[in-house]
């Protein structure tokens, strides 16, 4: 496969969307165990099993639709179940599913459990689920963000309940696991160690220009390459599409809300500071023995001495703390009132005598009202636009059900249509202009959810409501398609040929390689066969070092060269486009400096991570030696609807 695939879970897919939220919660260190694959039927409803654990094909048909979702999403990329298989998606999602499996039979051998309610505990301190105005967890946000993710309830839950158990998994095998200091230094000469090589690179100049195609040949290579050269499938679609950026601008916010959004952010402390103090309480048995502590305080001396001689207990201490740090209501009370400095003696709530003294106070930090004003204004008006905007959606949905068309809805509820002229699954019309929109203003190139209800809805239906990446709403009727297809020959015959020949010059360089690396392997050195070659061959030297890999050398030659011996000759292609090299390692040179500092630091927490991974890898190993893997590569197929000869 030549595309590297990876698996994202649930949490993995909401924490790309909501800019990192949840990795708090939701990304462990835990590194990916591999998996051996063993081909046999288990199960028909299970896709594979370790051990007695079944992973279920429909958990497995879940998570493949969700991660062409992700895709799609993130990367444009909208993929058939074919085109998917074909390039190992379903390989990352498996995988995925295996190890959570893996951790599954982990925990249980170690007797490890997570409490689902502690699940949702952990759920409710997830900021990103936070009502913005009170702080506190509001069950309709967290609803909303994953229904705009149609990620139900359940799932995230169990998602983050597998999460937490493995969070206590993990440390069960690997905890107290540090590298010795000696493994750092002996990482860091291998890091710096510097190996020398002759490099002989070959351009394109190396080899004789192609000729021209002629046209039967040009028409087989655009045949036998028919994706590179066939236009995508665009669709013409109209939209009635409310978001809350529509109705802001008609929205007025007052100055009495303003104020009141401050003041309320204020008391709760999601602005500015409130007021600190610092004391010092002795309590006492009586009212005596407390005004003979107050007086003591007064001389400043150590209140910890004060109480010893006393025969009281040691004192409480409080460094810089709000009102509700300090434990009795009537200490806290006064201790606000009181001046810095002052000393007073007080009965508190459970009868105990105190003598309390101030011994600093840090201000409170008002926020700046006028220069909150507009954030202010913008949150209210996002606000107010979400409840107008639940309004119209209500009245569409009424007309929906009276069986309007957009047409009369559109005139009922003041909403004009919108209608996009033809485009692609990216977003882009056949001049290629993406419809991205303008600063805050998302345009549909933007939101997957619109592209793929344009695209998977058929000419003429019009759907019902459905809520936009962005927190609207939006219904499509797709007017027309225009079918994918090959491009007209003479509109490609151009970018054909300028891949046929940029082909054949790679093909060319890869044989004159294998030639020159024959040669050079025999003995002839890489000057003589570089002055043979003539035009595009050049012999420089190079020093390489694993921690800095030279921009001079292609990556696999550079990974050969690293590993090779004195003598040996290596190839590979160049580290530019079009060009092909050829090597010869001519000394390794070790580095005897000494390790010190925050670098050494450094490489002993890698060589740390390093043993702690191997760690988990045989003890994952022992694992499924007990709880053999069997995979059902014909159920998979079957459930990704892929014919079993392919």
């Amino acid at each position: 496969m030549a595309d590297k695939i990876k698996s994202t879970t649930i949490g993995g897919k909401v924490r790309t969307l909501m800019v990192g939220t949840l990795i708090a919660l939701l990304v462990l260190a835990f590194a990916v165990w591999g998996v051996e694959d063993v081909f046999s039927q288990r199960s028909d409803r299970a896709v594979a099993n370790v051990g007695k654990t079944e992973v279920l094909a429909a958990e497995f048909e879940v998570a493949f639709k969700r991660e062409l979702e992700v895709m799609a999403r993130n990367d444009g990329q909208s993929l058939s179940h074919d085109e998917a298989y074909a390039r190992g998606v379903h390989t990352a999602v498996l995988s995925d599913l295996i190890q959570q499996s893996v951790l599954g039979v982990d925990a249980d051998v170690l007797g490890i459990g997570v409490n689902r309610k502690l699940a949702r505990q952990e759920v409710a301190k997830i900021d990103v689920f936070r009502d913005e105005l009170t702080g506190e967890f509001s069950e309709q946000k967290y609803v909303n963000i994953l229904a705009q993710n149609r990620i139900t309830r359940e799932e995230f839950e169990t998602d983050v309940f597998r999460n937490l158990r493995r969070a206590q998994t993990i440390p069960a095998i690997i905890g107290g696991v540090e590298a010795p200091s000696e493994f750092a230094a002996q990482r860091y000469k291998f890091l710096t160690e510097q190996r020398k090589a002759r490099v002989l690179t070959l351009s394109r100049d190396a080899v004789p220009a192609p000729p021209e195609p002629d046209e039967d040949t040009l028409k087989s290579f655009i045949s036998e390459r028919a994706v590179s050269f066939t236009a995508p499938e665009y669709r013409s679609v109209t939209m009635i599409r409310l978001e809350t950026f529509d109705l802001t601008p008609d929205i007025d916010v007052e100055e009495d809300a303003l104020r009141g959004a401050f003041d309320y952010k204020v008391e709760l402390g999601d602005v500015g500071a409130p007021e600190k103090r610092s004391l010092v309480q002795i309590i006492a048995n009586d009212e005596d023995t407390a005004k003979q502590a107050a007086e003591l305080l007064a001389t400043d001396q150590d209140p910890a001495v004060i109480a010893s001689g006393l025969g009281l207990i040691e004192p409480d201490t409080y460094d810089d703390v709000v009102a509700a740090d300090i434990i009795d209501p009537e200490t806290s009370k006064a201790a606000f009132e009181m001046a810095d400095g002052d000393i007073k003696v007080l009965l508190g709530s459970l009868g105990q005598w105190y003598a309390v003294k101030v011994t600093g106070i840090t201000p409170a930090i008002v926020p700046d009202y006028e220069a909150m004003k507009e954030e202010l204004r913008q949150e209210l008006l996002d606000q107010y636009a979400l409840e107008g905007l639940y309004d119209i959606t209500a009245k569409i949905e009424d007309g929906m059900d009276e069986g309007l068309t957009f047409k009369e809805i559109s005139e009922q509820v003041g909403l004009p249509l919108q209608s996009i002229d033809f485009i692609n699954r990216l977003g882009e019309t056949q001049d290629g202009v993406k419809l991205s929109g303008i600063a805050y203003i998302k345009g549909v190139a933007e939101d997957d959810i619109l592209l793929t209800e344009i695209f998977t809805n058929d000419i003429g239906f019009e759907t019902d409501l459905f809520e936009t990446s962005t927190g609207g709403f939006a219904a499509i009727r797709v007017d027309d398609v225009i079918n994918s297809e090959l491009r007209p020959f003479e509109e490609v015959k151009e970018q054909a040929t300028a891949m046929w020949k940029t082909l054949e010059i790679d093909t060319a360089l890869q044989e004159k390689m294998l030639d020159v690396t024959a040669k050079a392997q025999s003995g002839t050195d890489l000057e003589a066969l570089a002055a043979e070659i003539g035009d595009g061959a050049v012999v420089e030297d190079v020093i390489l070092v694993r921690s800095a890999p030279s921009e001079q050398v292609g990556p696999a030659l550079t990974v050969a060269l690293l590993e090779a011996n004195v003598g040996d000759v290596d190839r590979g292609a160049g580290a530019k486009p079009l060009t092909r090299q050829i090597a010869e390692l001519t000394a390794i040179v070790s580095n005897n400096d000494g390790l010190s500092g925050q670098f050494a630091d450094v490489l002993q927490d890698q060589a740390s991570v390093a043993i702690r991974s191997d760690i988990q890898r045989a003890y994952q190993d022992a694992i499924l030696a007990e709880n053999p893997l069997v995979e059902n590569q014909a159920k998979i197929k079957s459930v990704l609807g892929i014919d079993s000869g392919s």
